[in-house]
């Protein structure tokens, strides 16, 4: 993460559930004087350093890692190594899907004859940094439509949760480039289905930017 394009620059990490990634500093010039900084977060975990970093190593508690590197000099930054290694416990449960890349189609599991979903299942889905996340999907046969029976989904940049209850067609838009849809074991257990599409968007920032530069090309182009 250096050259003058990496001053402020995010990549993401993705490895399959059960596994966790392991990040090592190979070298670093980073200084907390002036400013710089390294950002690491998970699905559970945030962390800001920036001193001493050469030699140090970090590991996410779930399958994905964000690392955003912010310096203030247009020279140095930092060279990192990943890996990944079988998680200690178990953060996901069996029926528990990841989706990574940019767009995909997303099918509700359906009720495991083992058990393997007791307590509802989840899709986590993870895009770029820099993009946000459309889910655009119908429910259908939803049963009797009791509260028990719901998708959920969370933005895991904003801690925002809605809640969907019933057939519907649902639209939602995250903050930022992580989400997590739940489907409830009543849901499950109703039989209820959702069959849907998840793609990116621009984050909010580009937006404004691009609305700004549409706004001022106009003006200069009359």
């Amino acid at each position: 993460m250096r050259g003058p394009g990496q001053t402020d620059c995010a990549v993401a990490i993705g490895r399959p559930l059960g596994e966790v990634v392991t990040l090592q500093v190979l070298e670093s010039s980073l200084s907390c004087r002036t400013g710089d900084m390294l950002l690491l977060w998970d699905r559970f975990t945030w962390r800001k350093t920036c001193g001493k970093l050469s030699g140090s190593t970090f590991s996410s508690k779930t399958n994905t890692l964000v690392v955003r590197q912010r310096r203030t000099r247009p020279e140095g930054g930092v060279v990192l190594r990943y890996g990944s290694r079988p998680a200690s416990g178990t953060p996901h449960r069996d029926c528990d899907v990841q989706r990574f890349g940019p767009s995909g189609e997303i099918v509700s599991p359906s009720k495991s004859p083992h058990g393997s979903n007791l307590g509802g299942c989840r899709i986590f889905i993870n895009v770029a940094p820099q993009a946000r996340i459309a889910i655009h999907a119908l429910t259908t046969d939803v049963g009797s439509g009791t509260g028990a029976s719901y998708i959920s989904i969370r933005d895991t940049h904003s801690l925002k949760t809605m809640t969907f209850h019933g057939q519907q067609a649902l639209y939602w838009e995250s903050e930022g480039s992580q989400a997590e849809m739940e489907f409830s074991q009543g849901f499950l257990e109703a039989r209820a289905s959702l069959r849907g599409w998840y793609w990116t968007l621009q984050s909010r920032v580009q937006e404004t930017q691009w609305i700004a530069s549409s706004r001022s090309w106009k003006r200069e182009g009359g």
